[in-house]
């Protein structure tokens, strides 16, 4: 007998055994034309398929570019897809705004990327591998498309990890006003901010770049300027190039002409939907089966809390320093960007900002739209040699002046020596709890029981704490739920406790949160089977 067996997007489910039932057609969609984000929304409230296949075909292109840019692994990419549309098939009903779906989308996205990000204390690293992209848009302009490509990656190795996703959100997925706030989890006038930062930034290392490698024919000033160059784009020359735009007519009217952002930013390739995302979401939310029922309520959960206006609480709000941790990477990729341009050899583009499509009105209802081609040609005549970006930030260069000379040694006898406090070790953190899902099952007393291990890195860990959420506190203990570990390498064994017979509402699976960190741990009670 055949059952549905939940899997994880884009992990290999092809060539599986029989016991994966596989839906020969596609999920009804029940519209001619372009349904509006009301109709979808209540479509998809009343519980009808044709809502979600909708939201689906309309955005999930687009989504699956935000989540590709955000995450390492292209199976992240797409499990975080997979888990927004469950999410949406139950947490639409309380969207107050319906016409507001699409920012909702990205909300609930951008949780469930950084949720991956957390649970792995992962980068953004370079992509090693290709990825299947829609290579229909290289036709007859690959040699064009590929400088254009390693322009923009150039670019955008000078920003930050913060102000490249609101280049993404911004720019690319066309997200601004009230809708970028609220993907971000902000204040309007805290993203209007960040968004005129970021592409204040992000226009100023493409007007440098592209004013530098085509405009020195028609102005002589700048030629003195470039003379001698080598096709790296220092910090000094950058300045001195964006100045010399701000106060010349010819170079600042071909910057105006050229610089497209936007534009440039469609010319990266497209990423390309798994194959089979589609059903298989559409399995996942409509079987009924424990297995189903079961990750369904898990994913839904763990999206909690939602706002009064429906949209979802932001895990990482952007702020001034914006940026997972190990995003640090980034700095490692632009170096590689910047002695790839010098070359003028690698295709470097993809490494910095992988495979997102462009977005105009919407994406595509059957796979992601190919960057318009034949605008670039029209807007960028003159094919570009990409050089490198050499800022990192938007506050301008600080000069940093010598430090006064020491004063010599005294003449008098030498100070009593003190004797000073050694500096306590610096303050650690926990890795990852191992293991991060915890089967209770009943111990010799009765109750039931399961540990997981907790282990203290990069010093001692003062005041960890296992918090269990407020309903399952009324049955769920963890035992010790507080303590200290001395030093980096320490570890405690952590006891979760339940009753033998669940109470009423008891939770099959709750995450419980362990800090520092913000580690979850999945507590499976009762066992299932």
């Amino acid at each position: 007998m055949k059952q549905t067996v939940v899997m994880h997007a884009g992990r290999g489910n092809e060539g599986k055994g029989s016991d994966v039932t596989v839906c020969a057609q596609r999920p009804p969609t029940l519209y001619r034309e372009r349904m509006q984000d009301r109709e979808i929304v209540a479509a998809i409230v009343a519980g009808e398929p044709a809502g979600l296949a909708a939201a689906y075909d309309q955005y999930a292109p687009a989504l699956h570019a935000y989540c590709r840019s955000v995450l390492s692994e292209p199976a992240d990419a797409a499990d975080a897809v997979q888990d927004t549309f469950i999410i949406a098939s139950a947490k639409l009903g309380g969207l107050r705004d319906p016409d507001r779906l699409r920012p909702w989308l990205y909300a609930v996205a951008r949780n469930e990327c950084r949720r991956r990000l957390r649970a792995r204390a992962s980068s953004v690293p370079l992509d090693e591998a290709g990825e299947m992209t829609d290579q229909s848009a290289d036709v007859g302009v690959d040699a064009e498309r590929a400088e254009l490509r390693m322009l923009v990656g150039a670019a955008l190795a000078g920003l930050n990890p913060g102000e490249r996703e609101i280049i993404e959100l911004n720019l690319r997925h066309e997200l601004d006003g009230a809708d970028l706030a609220d993907a971000l989890g902000v204040p309007r006038n805290q993203a209007h901010a960040l968004a005129s930062r970021a592409r204040t930034q992000f226009e100023t290392s493409l007007a440098a770049l592209l004013v530098a490698r085509t405009g020195r024919e028609d102005c002589p000033e700048l030629d003195a300027i470039l003379a001698g160059w080598d096709g790296q784009l220092t910090i000094l020359l950058r300045k001195r190039v964006n100045r010399h735009i701000e106060r010349c007519d010819v170079c600042g009217e071909r910057k105006r002409r050229q610089l497209s952002p936007a534009m440039l930013l469609s010319m990266l390739p497209v990423a390309l939907l798994p194959a089979g995302l589609r059903n298989q979401i559409f399995r996942l939310v409509a079987d009924t089966g424990p297995a189903a029922t079961s990750y369904r309520a898990r994913v839904i959960h763990r999206a909690e809390p939602f706002g009064g206006n429906g949209f979802p609480k932001p895990l990482d709000p952007p702020h001034a320093g914006h940026g997972v941790k190990g995003y640090a990477v980034a700095a490692v990729a632009a170096c590689v960007i910047l002695a790839a341009i010098g070359g003028g050899v690698v295709f470097a583009a993809e490494l910095v900002h992988p495979h997102s499509p462009p977005l105009a009105a919407g994406p595509s209802t059957s796979a992601p739209a190919s960057p318009s081609v034949a605008a670039a040609r029209a807007t960028l005549t003159p094919t570009p040699t990409p050089s490198a970006v050499a800022t990192t930030s938007a506050p301008p260069a600080v000069t940093i002046l010598p430090a006064p000379p020491l004063p010599p040694p005294p003449t008098t006898a030498a100070p009593t020596p003190t004797h000073t406090r050694k500096p306590p070790p610096p303050p650690g953190t926990l890795a990852q709890p191992s293991p991060t899902t915890v089967r209770l099952a009943p111990s010799a007393g009765g109750p039931y029981t399961g540990t997981f291990t907790i282990t203290a890195q990069g010093g001692p860990v003062k005041g960890y704490s296992v918090v269990i959420p407020g309903p399952a506190q009324q049955y769920l203990t963890a035992t010790p739920s507080t303590g200290n570990l001395k030093k980096s390498g320490s570890t405690q064994t952590i006891t979760i406790t339940a009753p033998a017979t669940p109470p009423a509402g008891a939770a099959f699976i709750t995450d419980i949160t362990v800090n520092p960190g913000g580690w979850t741990v999945e507590v499976d009670y009762p066992p299932a089977g």
